[in-house]
């Protein structure tokens, strides 16, 4: 794709560890984007395999190779840092497990002219599997959960025009420049998970209104990077940073009742990960409590890498 003036230029901010083929389709399906042009902040994280030819030869790319796998945060960070040296009009934080369809950026986009309230904005997410079923399209956010109430659970429920959601997902989020830099700069020693609770929080105490553009469609391969909703690196992430952000935007009854809800889900899946075959995990949800009680995000074990 040719860059021009003319059109809004966007810039992708991307993460790829170890799943080279899943970004390569991902890239493709973002240069087929109509209405826009694009320029792709790709980070790789140290993965065991060279970055493909590829990636250099695409002159929508701007690429930067870590030493080491520093996370979604410190990545995303570096990718901004990239693509807002190509005068970009909006950023989107998007996954690399993820297809983009070819209308679905352009949308985004409009939604930003027509709200002009607008803080961050976000496609409706469908599973790969069954682009039937949604993945992710907003929700409502639940203090004592530290988490979201979906709105939607298929395609046929969403609504025909943008709707104001509470929360979005990090998997697909777009906003302008400036306000990466005031919600985007976050502790990279957190890592993974759960930030996108606290931008969509920011976003709102800042006066602005978080959207739903339901016509812009976004396919994820779900959590194919970190080896499975199941794996030892989703449950220790998930679990301690549910907390620590918890922590850092919840107060009173609301931070009270979601401690005492934390506590009832680890007992519980203390009992429901033996049932379930994978009992492995009651150690990873365990460590993960402690380190987020103790507050010590730097303490990421080395085994979860291997």
């Amino acid at each position: 794709m040719i860059l021009s003036k003319k059109l809004p230029c966007v810039g992708v901010l991307m993460i790829n560890y170890n799943q080279w083929e899943l970004t390569r389709k991902c890239v493709e399906s973002l240069l087929k984007s109509e209405g826009i042009a694009v320029v792709i902040g790709l980070v790789d994280n140290n993965s065991r395999e060279p970055a493909p030819s590829w990636v250099e030869n695409t002159s929508e790319i701007s690429f930067y190779q870590n030493s080491d796998n520093y996370g979604f945060i410190a990545g995303n960070i570096k990718a901004y840092e990239m693509v807002i040296l190509r005068d970009v009009d909006f950023v989107i934080l998007l996954n690399n497990d993820t297809e983009v369809a070819p209308n679905a950026l352009k949308l985004l986009v409009t939604n930003f002219k027509n709200h002009p309230d607008t803080g961050l904005v976000t496609p409706a997410i469908t599973y790969a599997e069954d682009r039937n079923v949604i993945w992710h399209a907003g929700g409502t956010f639940i203090p004592r959960r530290m988490g979201v109430r979906q709105l939607y659970s298929t395609v046929s429920e969403l609504p025909e025009n943008a709707v104001e959601v509470d929360q979005v997902s990090g998997c697909a989020m777009m906003m302008r420049p400036e306000l990466f830099k005031r919600i985007g700069y976050q502790n990279p020693d957190l890592f993974i998970y759960h930030e996108d609770v606290e931008q969509s929080l920011k976003s709102k105490e800042m006066g602005f209104k978080n959207y739903l553009v339901p016509a812009a469609r976004v396919i994820h391969h779900v959590s194919i990077t970190v080896g499975g909703v199941l794996s030892p690196f989703a449950v220790y992430f998930t679990h301690r940073n549910r907390y620590i952000f918890a922590r850092r935007n919840l107060k009173g009854m609301d931070l009270f009742a979601f401690r005492l809800y934390y506590l009832s889900v680890t007992l519980l899946k203390t009992v429901i990960y033996p049932v379930k075959k994978c009992g492995y995990l009651v150690y990873w949800m365990w460590l993960a409590l402690l380190h987020g009680v103790m507050n010590t995000p730097r303490k990421r074990p080395r085994k979860l890498f291997l």
